[in-house]
């Protein structure tokens, strides 16, 4: 601070100045008394050092294809470093409107959040840009940016209330070619959210700016959102279908927020998931009504409500609404994105949707410029739901948002129906700390359900306080709960009822659903990892997978198939293991064209899973494939976007270091965000420990982003013969990453990438040992408590599973070995038969 005034009605006021360190807060203490209603003028002067930190205004440097620097300055001021470029009431509740001067070089650009009111020249050749004063809205939604090498293309909607200019800004030499999917989702996504809401997008324009220094994906702020690169612009011949839908998703996200968010805002961060939940929910409907042919929404179960129980069933979770105020940070995880968005899913399901849709036009237009708080909402939709007194919408919400974790429910078959016995806390650690954390939480359960010989599904709620409840079902053949996936909860089946459902996915599993076969496949896997239920189970529903062909469980199945493969590394069985997965491949894998391109983007997702798979299985004919294609682009520049990764990661393998420095090259000149991406992954999957070591270097000396910096740990962690040398150098030049990555989650990623696969209780300490004298800050701790308890959980893994997969592999050896018996029996039998017929 340089100076400040403080007057009453122009008359100055003496005051006291006192600062606070520890809460980030300055304070005035006034000689004389203030009264209610007095109208005060509080001038500050003030100076500030940018860094390029990624947080509050701080520096983005670009260096172009032909190496020449660049540095823009933007903000992110969310949750709370709005204070950081300005005093101010730095809480979301304090809403007021904000008018923006920024004074600038002649050849820079600057934006903000609202549009360009005049400029004037000053004599020096400085020029002073004033903006429109803005709409009510949250410190943390005010932005600025200027951009030095920027341009931009514009559009205007046309099917809004009133046209809406949107532009997209990037540096001149990544604009040309990858700004019109951007261009074209935003205003595509407007005129969406403006029908579905029914209430229109209340400012002139938007700007979508693309940013190479970034510390999310994207940012929301009003009128002005900011973009990493890799999550705004894409290029046709270049990037994957892949790279388009998370484009998509995330251009729908930030959209969505510029109603659920911007013009409704949560009343303090421990309600955030009212943001984030409802942006990740909208975010699918969106997209799905845009791309139609994505089928999107057969993703939602495995991406946010899978995706979600997963860290919620780890001892450390905590519930979607959190009154931990030190670090607002941990509040921006996948228990306020995913685990909220399926709760908010399931809640529209059972109000209905087109119920759920009039409450929330409802509370936009009741809360508009203003602030909620989830009961707020809750309420609302109670009024438009008819639930017939089954549960009351406020109740189901409470039980889900403000209880940690989730409910297992234990299912038994019984003569003609169905008894649950209870519910309780899953968890998938076991012991005195897991009882103690369990606790006795229960939850209102809707439990869709379908038997084999019934078409449609019934409905029946459990409630918090039932126990050994039945209902009759006629059916005596296989049974699912939760179908469709929209309940969150597991189940946990009888015996009978596995074998049931094992017997089906053998023999007819199109019978069940593709999002009910996830399903199956996850919680079969996830129960395998605790005592509850052995891993034989698993397994034997997992072997009819050689006949599936949808993409999301094939997403699933290669996932955790890689896991278990990481934990059973130094296992005598390995081989015959990785025999299996070859087995339940080869059907789908003999049944995809390299050259024949999928019709529907889920094809070609799909294919590329595949071949990833078969890739990294060494099957001959995939890695023949690929390593001809990367040759076809080293001679040509011929790719295809969809195959290019797993071409150029063939081409480190099989080309050595030759390969591995071309590549390098490609990366310094590429423009292209999800090239980089891609480029980066056949980088790591190198063996060669010298080339590790460089790439490791290029992190430390900025040849390669810092934001980029945990994609590099997280591609070196699927390369099980490179940890260690990794591991290696990352702790001895530790404090040096910490320098780039500081102390936060950023860093924290990194580790948790290498950490994650350890699984010995020696590693496990060594880890400890070494991080002891680290420091990390709030949401970086809490990250690593989380590595901590995947590696204590990888540790139960090998003592509940090892040796009995290892059972069960030698059974599927030995079957196969009987059946390749029996088809050269019959073949020499066969053989045989026709020597003596032409005999005769």
């Amino acid at each position: 601070m340089v100076s400040y005034d403080v007057t009453k009605k122009g008359v100055k006021l003496k005051a006291d100045f006192v600062k606070c360190a520890v809460m980030t807060q300055w304070a005035w203490k006034f000689v004389k008394r203030l009264h209610k209603g007095d109208h005060i003028v509080l001038k500050i002067k003030y100076t500030s050092q940018m860094k390029s930190d990624l947080q509050g205004l701080y520096f983005s440097t670009h260096i172009g294809a032909n190496g020449k620097k660049t540095k823009s300055a933007a903000t992110q001021f969310e949750p709370t470093f709005a204070r950081k470029m300005l005093p101010c009431f730095d809480e979301p509740n304090f809403k007021a409107t904000f008018q923006v001067s920024i004074i600038r070089n002649s050849h820079h650009i600057a934006r903000s959040n609202m549009n360009l009111l005049l400029s004037k020249e000053y004599k020096n050749g400085l020029i002073k840009d004033e903006f429109e004063k803005s709409v009510k809205m949250s410190t943390y939604l005010l932005a600025v940016a200027v951009l030095d090498g920027y341009s931009y293309i514009k559009r205007l909607t046309r099917n809004t209330t009133k046209p809406i200019e949107v532009r997209l800004y990037a540096p001149e030499d990544m604009l040309v070619g990858q700004a019109d999917f951007g261009l074209d989702t935003t205003i595509r996504a407007l005129e969406f959210f403006e029908h579905y809401f029914n209430i229109s997008y209340p400012l002139d324009k938007i700007d979508l700016l693309a940013l190479d220094d970034f510390s999310e994906g994207a940012m929301e702020n009003w009128g002005l959102v900011t973009f990493r690169d890799s999550a705004l612009l894409f290029n046709e011949r270049k990037a994957s279908v892949v790279a388009k839908e998370h484009i998509a998703l995330i251009i729908c996200h930030e959209i969505a927020h510029q109603w659920f968010g911007n013009l409704v805002t949560m009343d303090w961060w421990n309600e955030v998931f009212l943001n984030e939940g409802f942006a990740n929910y909208m975010e699918y409907k969106c997209v799905d009504e845009l791309f139609p042919d994505w089928s999107i929404m057969s993703r939602f179960y495995a991406e946010n409500l899978a995706f979600s129980q997963e860290p919620d069933g780890f001892l450390s979770s905590r519930a979607i609404e959190s009154d931990d105020d030190d670090s607002l940070l941990n509040l921006f995880d996948a228990i306020n994105y995913h685990k909220a968005a399926a709760i908010i899913h399931m809640i529209a399901e059972m109000a209905g949707q087109k119920n759920f849709q009039s409450a929330l036009i409802e509370y936009l237009n009741k809360y508009a410029y203003d602030n909620a708080i989830g009961v707020d909402l809750w309420k609302i939709v109670e009024k438009h739901a008819n639930l017939q007194g089954t549960v009351s919408i406020p109740n189901l919400a409470k039980a889900y948002t403000t209880q940690v974790g989730y409910p297992l429910v234990t299912v038994e078959r019984i003569e003609d129906g169905i008894l649950v016995h209870n519910q309780s806390r899953f968890l998938f650690a076991e012991g005195d700390k897991a009882e103690e954390k369990r606790g006795d939480w229960r939850w209102p359960i809707p439990i869709s359900y379908r038997a084999s010989d019934e078409k449609k599904k019934k409905l029946h709620w459990i409630q918090p306080n039932d126990h050994n409840v039945t209902w009759e079902t006629p059916s005596n053949d296989w049974l699912l709960l939760n179908t469709g996936g929209v309940g969150y909860f597991k189940v946990l089946y009888d015996t009978d009822t596995y074998d049931r459902l094992i017997k089906t996915l053998a023999t007819n599993h199109s019978a069940i659903s593709p999002i009910d076969r996830s399903m199956i496949l996850v919680d079969s896997y996830d129960l395998s990892k605790t005592s509850l239920l052995n891993i034989s189970v698993y397994f034997d529903i997992l072997e009819y997978v050689e006949k599936e062909t949808d993409k999301m469980t094939w997403s699933i199945v290669s996932k955790q198939l890689r896991t278990i493969e990481s934990l059973i590394e130094e296992s005598d069985y390995l081989d015959i293991f990785q025999d299996f997965q070859r087995s339940i491949i080869m059907r789908l894998y003999d049944s995809l064209d390299w050259d024949e391109q999928g019709t529907t983007p889920n094809q070609k997702r799909l294919q590329v899973d595949i071949f990833g798979v078969a890739c990294r299985l060494r099957i001959k004919d995939c890695t023949k494939q690929a390593y001809q294609r990367y040759l076809k682009w080293v001679s040509s520049g011929v790719r295809n976007p969809e195959h290019h990764m797993i071409a150029l990661v063939e081409g480190v393998k099989q080309g050595g270091s030759t390969a591995w420095e071309r590549i390098w090259k490609a990366y310094k000149s590429a423009t292209s965000p999800s090239e980089k991406n891609n480029i980066i992954g056949a980088l790591t999957s190198t063996k060669d420990v010298t080339l590790i070591n460089r790439i490791l270097k290029y992190c430390l000396d900025g040849k390669i982003k810092p934001n980029l910096i945990p994609r590099v740990f997280s591609y070196f962690a699927l390369n099980q013969n490179t940890r260690n040398t990794v591991w290696k150098y990352f702790k001895n030049h530790f404090s040096e990453f910490h320098v780039i990555l500081g102390k936060g989650s950023l860093m924290a990623s990194c580790v948790k990438c290498l950490a994650e696969p350890l699984s010995t209780e020696n590693e496990l300490e060594e880890l400890k040992g070494f991080l002891k004298s680290q420091k990390f800050e709030e949401d970086g701790q809490i990250k690593m408590e989380m590595t901590y308890e995947q590696i204590e959980l990888n540790i139960q893994w090998r003592k509940l599973n090892e040796a009995q997969l290892g059972k069960w592999i030698s059974r599927w050896d030995e079957r196969r070995r009987t059946l390749y018996r029996r088809k050269r029996h019959r073949q020499n039998h066969h053989h045989h038969h026709r020597h003596l017929v032409s005999a005769f």
